[in-house]
Formats: structure tokens, sequence, C-alpha cells
């Protein structure tokens, strides 16, 4: 009924209107245009193009509002109908809009802007994604950026590491052997602070013994079997009674190892243009021009002393037996060349060395027994060095250190290839001089100077 309503409607509306161009709307908002000729002037109208889908939808959603009021499809008149045909909003909208729900368009179909149509189409597919995700995880890796990024980091890790290591480890090897070098400068100092107090002990002891009771204690004191060395060159001893101790404060004694040798008659012209009197430790004399040096050197005043007869110091210091041995040869050169034994001498490379520690308190036991005194230093000029050393640094090497003293004993060597040391002694005895020290030679009755073994410098 309401089909056949519109129908008619729409028929005599195009009718009527066919010449006038009038616009119908239908129900459902469905329009058309349609071109009108009125006179010259052509207009472009909306005509109505009945659609049997659109009138059914338009149907079916106010299918459910007639309902609610009670209304069926046959309870509605025509007129009614057609008031609500005409009543309808006339919209206009461009062909290429896309009809929203319940509308229909009759035109030209809405094209996609190529722009979209091109990116879509280039879109790989999801297979050709696939196939260059695997191709990217199958590249190779190395020679790869990361490759090298790698090889960068792990190169400066190596770098870092290892020479830290390296450090920690020297640093900590270096550690213990200063702590061990450390407790053997310790013990070897108190070793010798020991033997100081007791070669004090000794001294007064012996002279006690010879100046008031004339051998009395000595015959009272309980004697034991001797060691096995004690027994060796009974002639090698001292006769001569031990003076009283001298009085040195202010005094330099100028010492000179291991000669004689060629720079010895030099020395010796230095000395006697100074007026000074120094002390010689000499080594060897098998020859006839080192036996006439020692026999000049005690003819112009000066003391001589023992240094040992071969200065090997692996044979010297293989036991006490091995010292005797070698010093026992000194003592016999210097006595025959001279006429004079010799009652003082000076350890191979001081009185404690690396050579001597094993056996060092046996040796010096031994010879104070015998009546000998031994002397180290605590001045050196540092010509003991192999290498070059010039009379400049030799003079200022004394002279700058000697203020710190009140009594002294100078280290210098009288050997062939010393000499720097015959340049500079004239210099060094100005210098003493300037600084109010008094220089003489050393005997028995000078008080020995131990070397502190932090100073210590091998001769």
């Amino acid at each position: 009924m309401k089909q056949l309503a519109q129908e008619a409607f729409a028929d005599s509306d195009l009718e009527e209107e066919q010449s006038h161009g009038k616009t119908l709307n239908f129900p459902g908002e469905m329009r058309g245009t349609k071109r009108v000729d009125s006179g010259a002037d052509l207009a472009t109208e909306e005509e109505p193009f009945p659609a049997e889908d659109a009138e059914n939808e338009w149907a079916e959603e106010n299918a459910p509002q007639d309902q609610a009021h009670g209304l069926t499809e046959e309870g509605v008149s025509e007129t009614e109908e057609l008031s609500e045909a005409e009543s309808a909003p006339v919209t206009e909208e461009p062909v290429g809009d896309l009809p929203e729900e319940g509308e229909m368009t009759y035109g030209a179909p809405e094209t996609e802007p190529v722009e979209e149509r091109k990116e879509e189409e280039s879109l790989p597919p999801a297979e050709q994604l696939d196939t260059e995700s695997a191709l990217a995880e199958r590249a190779p890796y190395f020679g790869s950026v990361k490759f090298f990024k790698n090889m960068i980091l792990a190169v400066v890790i190596v770098a870092i590491v290892i020479p830290s290591a390296l450090a920690v480890f020297f640093w900590r090897n270096g550690q213990m052997a200063l702590a061990e070098e450390e407790g053997r400068r310790a013990a070897l100092s108190a070793s010798l602070s020991e033997l100081q107090t007791q070669y004090d002990q000794m001294a007064e002891e012996k002279l006690a013994q010879e100046r008031i009771w004339a051998g009395s204690v000595a015959d009272r004191v309980v004697k034991s079997d001797p060691l096995y060395y004690q027994e060796l060159y009974p002639d090698f001893y001292v006769t001569d009674p031990l003076g009283p101790a001298v009085q040195d404060d202010g005094t330099m004694y100028l010492t000179f190892d291991d000669g004689p040798s060629s720079n010895t008659p030099l020395l010796l012209t230095v000395l006697r243009n100074k007026d000074v009197k120094a002390t010689f430790f000499v080594v060897g004399g098998s020859s006839e021009k080192q036996r006439q040096w020692m026999r000049d050197i005690v003819s112009e005043g000066h003391t001589l002393g023992m240094h040992s007869y071969t200065h090997q110091y692996h044979e010297i210091y293989a036991s006490v037996e091995a010292f005797l041995d070698d010093f026992y040869k000194q003592f016999t050169a210097i006595k025959e060349a001279t006429g004079q034994a010799p009652t003082i001498f000076r350890f191979p490379g001081g009185s404690v060395n690396a050579y001597n520690y094993p056996v060092y308190r046996e040796i010096v036991a031994e010879m104070l027994r015998r009546g000998f005194v031994f002397y180290d230093w605590n001045l050196s000029s540092g010509d003991a060095s192999s290498n070059y050393i010039s009379p400049k640094k030799i003079t200022s090497n004394i002279l700058d250190n000697a203020p710190t003293f009140s009594r002294g004993i100078v280290l210098m060597h009288d050997a062939p290839s010393k000499d720097s040391t015959v340049e500079s002694l004239a210099g060094v005895i100005d210098g003493l001089r300037d600084q109010g020290f008094t220089l003489a030679p050393l005997t028995r009755e000078v008080r020995p100077m131990l070397f502190n073994y932090t100073d210590y410098q091998p001769d």
C-alpha cells in the first residue's frame, strides 16, 4: 500500500513539474538531478530516483517506530505518507562523498587517490618481508661494523687490564722485596751496634788488664780449648800494647784503598805539598814497584794498613780460615817490604757486606782477638764506581757532607784508573780545612768507625 502511494505520488509530480524543473524528495532522502531547459538558460536540479533497496531500508528503520505508536502499514493513509515525503529535508552532497548508512546516491563512483594506490602497491608483501629479514639475519658478522667495534673494545680492555695487572704484580713484589731488605738492614744495624758494644768492652777489659791488674785477671780466667782456626799463623798477632783512645772531635782521616799503584807517587806529592798525613790500605805487593811504593808511604809518615792480598770477595769470605789465609799473606808482604808489621785493616767491601754476612761475626772476633783494629768510613768520595767521575763531583761529595759529622773517615781510592781522585785531592784538603777540620792518619788508638748499613757502598 505504502509503495503504491509513493509510486503514484512520484508519477504525478513528475508530470506536473517536468516542465518547471521542480526538485522532488523521496523517503529516505534518495534524490537525483534532472536537467530542465528553461529558455536559453540551463539548470541542474536534483531529481529523485526511487530505489527499491533504499525504500526497503527506510521501511525497516521506521517500522519499529510505527509499531511503537500502534500503527500498522495498513493504517497509514496516503495523505500522511505524502506529507512525510514532502516534509523530508533535501540536502546536496558531492557525488564523490561516501554515502552514510541508509543513503544511496546515483552517480559516478568515487575513485581513490592515485598516490594512496601507489603506496599500497609499493608495500612489500609479507613473504617478501620475511625473506629480507632472513637475509639480514644471515649477513656475515666478520668484517661488519659491529665486528670492528667489538674488536676495538676488546683491544682497549686488554690494553688497560694487562698493564694494570702487571703494575700491581710488580708493585707487590717490590713491596715484599723492600720489606725483606728493611728487615735485613735492621738486623745488620742491630748486629753492628752489638758488635760495637762488644768491641768497646773488650778494649776496656784489655786496657784494664794491661795497666791495672798486669795479667792477674787473665790468669784467673778458665780457658777453653781453642777453635781450629785460632791455632793458625801463630805470628799473625799484634804484639804492641794498645794506647789510650784519641780524642779526635773535629778530625778528618783521609784513607786510600786498593793501592799501591802508579798513582801512589802523585798522591804522596800532593799530601807532601799540603803537609797532610793519610792512611793507605794496600792490596798485594808481590812486585818490586809495589814494595817500593809501600816503603815510600811509610817513610813519609803515613799509616800502612791491610786490605787483603787478592781482593777476591768469594775467596776471602768463604770461611774464617780462608780470610786468615788471605790476610796473613798481605801481613807478610807489608812486613817484608817495610820492616813494620801492620796493626790496622779494612774489610774489602766494608765490615758487613753481602759476601761475609754468614761469617763476619767470627772474623771480627778472631781479628780483634789477635789485636788488629778495623775501620769503615762515613764519608765517600764516590770514586769507587767503575764509570768516570769528575774531580768536581768527588770534591762536592766530600765537602757537601762533611759538616754533618763531628769527625769522619773519608773513603778514596789509589788505583791506576783513579786520575780524577788525584786531581781532586788538593781541593778536598783545602775545603776540609776551611770547614775547620784537622787532618790526621789512623792508628790503633783512633776509635773505630762502623758505617750505617743504609750508607754502605762496596769498596
